[in-house]
């Protein structure tokens, strides 16, 4: 969806579609090449890897993508159906990097997936020779509903299944979805019961994401366009970038063109946290890999993370971790 927002001379593709799953066949064409079963093996001479899809009845789709590009590529989908009527599962980094050496823990690799239904996800921006290794689940709402059931009453679940309005979430990956995730990609399961099998694993992977959306509040929901989601997402590269450093609402919004309120309900919609608290968090999570990965000393890594105390430090990081940072890092 919005993992790649600053697009340079990429070579544009339009897919014309007029149903969901003929993405790939297009792509197949525009590439030169075939798709055969859901199969699309990725050229030399474009680049390599392949992406694989699953339909799985009716209404449930899922996508492999493992596959780089030799050029930038900007592939803008024109989907001819109702895209409100389809949820989209975007799982991001969520395979281990094909690279050894591929830091893991960098803040723009952590594993997120992407919750999103409406017209937010028109394009597709490959860098070049940059692995994409996802996971995409789509399903219809009808098929949503009847998966989750009408016992449920919250706000989150109400606007998916029931508001025709663009809106889009993110949430981080746990284990048990990352679990799954690997499951889908390393099995040994005969060919003749692949549609079950991945018809099991899309549901559980819905089940685990869902599972963490009910956890947010239940607040009012309201819509989201393309232009202004993707200046909440410069806003979280920008909060990212250097951690030390505290973010400034006020610079925020003016560097997002929006109003302070405006900022603040839309990240915390998107991300279901404070752009205080998601922070503050990630912070926390960077400090935690400096302490075991780099074995710096806890006064070390409170002053690269821009603390002047040391016990402001602890609190925190206990508050976020669970655990004081010396005992942390004596583990």
């Amino acid at each position: 969806m919005f993992d790649q927002i600053l697009v340079v001379k990429a070579q544009v593709i339009e897919l014309n579609v007029s149903e969901s799953h003929n993405v790939l066949d297009k792509l197949a064409e525009v590439l030169g090449t075939t798709c055969e079963n859901g199969y699309l093996i990725v050229p030399e001479n474009k680049g390599s890897g392949y992406l694989r899809g699953f339909f799985l009845g009716n209404s449930v789709g899922m996508m492999i993508r493992d596959c780089e590009f030799n050029n930038d590529l900007l592939i803008r989908r024109n989907f001819s159906f109702n895209s409100h009527e389809r949820v989209l599962l975007s799982f991001n980094n969520i395979l281990p990097p094909k690279n050894k050496n591929a830091d893991r823990t960098a803040l723009q690799n952590l594993p997120s997936v992407q919750i999103g239904k409406g017209k937010l996800n028109l394009e597709m921006f490959y860098p070049s020779h940059t692995n994409f290794r996802s996971i995409l689940v789509a399903i219809y709402t009808s098929d949503l509903k009847n998966l989750l059931g009408t016992q449920i009453e919250n706000s989150i679940l109400s606007t998916i299944l029931e508001d025709d309005q663009p809106v889009l979430f993110e949430e981080v990956i746990t284990p048990d979805i990352q679990r799954i995730a690997l499951e889908v990609t390393d099995n040994h399961i005969p060919e003749t019961l692949h549609h079950l099998y991945y018809r099991l694993k899309a549901e559980e992977l819905i089940c685990l994401v869902f599972a963490e959306l009910l956890k947010r509040e239940n607040t009012i929901i309201q819509a989201v366009n393309e232009i202004d989601a993707e200046k909440v997402y410069l806003v979280r590269a920008k909060i990212l970038k250097d951690l030390s450093i505290s973010p400034v609402l006020a610079d925020l919004a003016e560097e997002a063109a929006m109003s302070k309120s405006k900022l603040k309900r839309l990240f915390k919609q998107i991300f279901g946290e404070s752009i205080f608290n998601y922070y503050q968090r990630f912070r926390m999570k960077e400090a935690a890999r400096l302490l075991k990965e780099r074995r710096l000393t806890v006064s070390e890594v409170g002053y690269q993370m821009g603390f002047s105390n040391l016990g402001h430090f602890t609190r925190v990081f206990e508050e976020h971790i669970g655990i004081k940072p010396k005992k942390f890092s004596s583990q």
